[in-house]
């Protein structure tokens, strides 16, 4: 069996092609990861003595796409764009607003890979209903996915606008759906850090929903899981068949297959990393940097993205016996980032109960306030 061969065989094992019956499909999603090979990335000469790979004429134009696409990743990272930095500020119902404006929360919706601001506006729903001012903000896909390192820069700029509104100064609670969302609040806590003037954002509690997960093992079978788990969020923001392929035909030609071949010449493997930090372990070991930020955990037995046994082992048994102010909330039967979907009802007044509970008294938030313009006088 050829090395080609062995691919195909592996993939099919996986039910990469599950996806999609399309020849036309099939055919797109699998020639970049096997004729990419021809570009010195695998295999050559010196490790495949004697092979001949050879390429039709639908190859050679998979091909021609392939290096089109492959510029980006090996030339400039291109500039933050307006785009890149959009979000969506919404404000309660003034009769629903029991504190002044200063010292009312402010809850910042981080989404998932894929998610659109119309997914977000359920979660925010929840919180407006209750009172509070929301914002929505969803990483662009290449960050995700190529652009990690400029998402400090990033999140720096999305401050810059919450500054302008007002709201770094109030009290504040994360809501991370996935990974991504990780990767939002790990770089907001990078950029904030890395500003001239120390602004210490007044983060009262962390909402980790389906997240955070573990690094990644880069094998054929995971990066199988990454693609289903993109594609599912494609079609559920209703993109259709052809761009939610598209999605995860990017995903694996950007970090999926050049990591597996990293692994298979037993080089390091880095994925979405921030100051060498997985954006997973910044979640997993976020009681350790802040102690007084309670967390409440949200997750399922049904995720095939975050496996509910690495949580509690992994996570939830290391913050018990460090003695981390923490919750965990396990649901049954409900998809990666579809607890509220599934179980609306207990989603809310789980959500809700945390941020109310962990509350500071108004007294607390307007002495921070006072800090903070004392600081900056």
């Amino acid at each position: 069996m050829t090395v080609n061969q062995k691919i195909f065989s592996s993939l099919k094992k996986s039910k990469v092609f599950s996806l999609t019956k399309h020849p036309i499909t099939r055919t797109a999603l699998a020639f970049p990861l096997l004729e990419k090979s021809r570009f010195s990335c695998l295999p050559d000469s010196s490790v495949y003595p004697g092979r001949n790979f050879t390429t039709t004429r639908y190859e050679s134009a998979a091909l021609k796409k392939l290096d089109k696409v492959a510029s980006h990743v090996h030339g400039e990272v291109p500039a933050i764009t307006d785009e890149d930095t959009k979000m969506i500020i919404d404000e309660p119902a003034s009769h629903l607003v029991s504190k002044t404006s200063s010292t009312n929360p402010v809850v910042l919706l981080f989404g998932w890979a894929g998610a659109s601001h119309k997914n977000l506006h359920k979660y925010s729903s929840i919180y407006l209903e209750a009172g509070f001012t929301t914002v929505q903000f969803i990483l662009s896909t290449r960050h995700i996915f190529r652009d990690t390192d400029q998402i400090p820069e990033l999140m720096s700029k999305v401050m810059d606008q919450m500054g302008l509104q007002g709201l770094l100064d109030r009290p504040m609670y994360i809501h991370c759906l996935s990974d991504t969302g990780v990767m939002c609040y790990q770089g907001l806590d990078i950029a904030s850090k890395q500003r001239s003037t120390v602004r210490r954002l007044n983060i009262q509690g962390v909402v980790w929903d389906s997240c955070p997960g573990p690094y990644p093992e880069v094998t054929l079978s995971r990066i199988s899981a990454f693609l289903i788990v993109n594609w599912l969020c494609c079609m559920n923001d209703k993109l259709g068949v052809v761009q939610s392929l598209h999605s995860s035909y990017r995903l694996l030609l950007d970090r999926g297959w050049p990591n597996l071949l990293r692994r298979w010449q037993g080089k390091p493997v880095t994925l979405n990393m921030m100051n060498g930090i997985w954006c997973g372990h910044f979640g997993r070991d976020h009681h350790l940097q802040f102690p007084l930020v309670p967390e409440l955990h949200l997750y399922s037995d049904k995720d095939f993205y975050l496996p509910y046994k690495y949580l509690e082992k992994e996570v939830l048994a290391v913050k018990e016996e460090s003695g981390a102010d923490y919750t965990a909330v396990k649901f049954v039967g409900s998809p990666h980032v579809s607890h509220l979907k599934r179980h609306k009802k207990r989603y809310k007044s789980q959500v809700l109960a945390f941020i109310v509970g962990n509350m500071k008294p108004v007294e607390e938030t307007e002495e921070f306030v006072m800090r903070r313009l004392h600081r900056n006088s």
